[in-house]
């Protein structure tokens, strides 16, 4: 106000979203109205209601359909479908967002981004790329695999959880990137490429956690595709949910539908792996002892016969004898191999442990991070940032306060 007391005659929050909700219901065009867009951030809530934006290059809004609407819908919506809606526009008073309730939909042809998807697609299907023989198999027994995600997603502590639930001795390397933007697709590649040239892993998995088509569209670029067509290591694509495919699900050796189901796919259970080993070596053994008893039974059956003659039996005899320790020494020394086997077995457990980072922060050790980069030496240390320190059960932040470097070291 100008002039008078400051505050006289203002408005609670309330009272001017209500202002504003009543202004626009006034407004003819705003209260039946068609909008065309591009859908997107598509959520079908357990109520019911429909929530989405509609969007197109310049700008976009929020809209509503609730249930006793969404009912009549003769078509399922998902992102990327272009269409048209009447609805009527208005605020939402509890946070004064303005955004469309939609009472009717009807499909009004592809989006842009749906339309740049299927003819990506098409042209790599041309070239082969999706070619069932150019796949590989997956390991079965990995002793590290290999992440390509964020470092600070959700997809990452999934697949944590996963694996160490199923098989702790499984070692896990990390090799971080963005998963959404502009500059994401590029930073996918390079992160493939760091596990690459090390040759880190038996396996890599590459994708993020859910959400939107635009979010997704990283594992949409022609450069992630050829980067997993042509990566040495075999791939495993966990993008997004269930419901989501993106062109690195087409090209990877294997597809997942969620992180978690990725890890669940490559990680093999330890309890199964010793009932493996154990069922094995029980059938070797029982082998083993079948044959023992046919050689006697033959050898038992000549013997037996009337037209042996004596030189014969002095031969068969001896070697009767022979056989009769043979399978005493075989039932004395099964016992002594199987449980040797077992030993081995669980030596190699120790020994996976053992080269598992997360077993050695366990035993006191931590790592230091600055950015999205790991801290080594003093000097490559920003004395004006400050560093996560990452231990087994967590981080914390710490501002550095000096810099104390050994002589030369800086």
């Amino acid at each position: 106000m100008i002039g008078g007391d400051y505050g006289a005659g203002a408005l609670s929050v309330s009272e001017l979203n209500e202002y504003a909700r009543k202004l626009l219901a006034t407004d003819p065009l705003l209260r039946a109205l068609e909008v065309t867009g591009e859908i997107s951030g598509y959520k079908h809530h357990y109520s019911g209601h429909r929530y989405f934006s509609l969007k197109d290059e310049n700008a976009r809004v929020q809209c509503v359909m609730f249930r006793q609407h969404a009912l009549g819908l003769d078509f399922q919506p998902a992102d990327g479908m272009r269409v048209t809606v009447r609805a009527s526009a208005s605020i939402y008073p509890q946070n004064g967002s303005f955004q469309l309730y939609v009472t009717s939909m009807r499909q009004a042809g592809q989006g842009d981004l749906f339309v740049r998807f299927e003819k990506l697609k098409q042209k790599l299907l041309a070239e082969g790329l999706f070619d069932p023989a150019r796949k590989r198999e997956i390991p079965a027994y990995p002793r590290v695999i290999g992440v390509v995600t964020s470092q600070t997603g959700a997809a990452i502590r999934d697949i944590i959880h996963v694996a160490r639930r199923r098989n702790p001795n499984v070692g896990i390397v990390l090799s971080p990137c963005l998963v959404q933007g502009p500059e994401a697709a590029a930073d996918i590649v390079r992160a493939m490429d760091r596990l690459n040239r090390a040759r880190a892993c038996d396996v890599m998995l590459v994708g993020r956690g859910g959400g939107s088509i635009e979010d997704l569209w990283a594992f949409n670029e022609e450069i992630v595709a050829w980067a997993i067509a042509a990566s040495p290591i075999p791939v495993v694509s966990c993008v997004g949910h269930e419901v989501d495919f993106t062109i690195s699900d087409f090209v990877a050796d294997l597809r997942a539908p969620t992180p978690s189901a990725a890890a669940e796919l490559t990680v093999p259970r330890l309890d199964q792996m010793k009932a493996e080993v154990d069922g094995m070596l029980a059938r070797i053994a029982g082998a083993l002892k079948s044959g023992q008893r046919l050689r006697r039974l033959a050898l038992e059956r000549a013997g037996a016969s009337a037209a042996l003659t004596a030189p014969q039996r002095m031969l068969i005899e001896p070697r009767r004898g022979a056989l009769d320790a043979m399978e005493r020494r075989l039932t004395a020394a099964m016992p002594v191999r199987l449980e040797r086997s077992r030993h081995r077995l669980d030596a190699l457990a120790a020994s996976l442990r053992a080269l598992d980072p997360a077993s050695v922060m366990e035993r006191g050790y931590a790592v230091v991070r600055q950015g999205e980069g790991i801290v080594t030496r003093t000097s490559g240390v920003d004395g004006s940032v400050p560093l996560r320190v990452c231990f087994s059960d967590g981080e914390l932040t710490a501002d550095i306060t000096a810099i104390n470097a050994k002589d030369g070291a800086r």
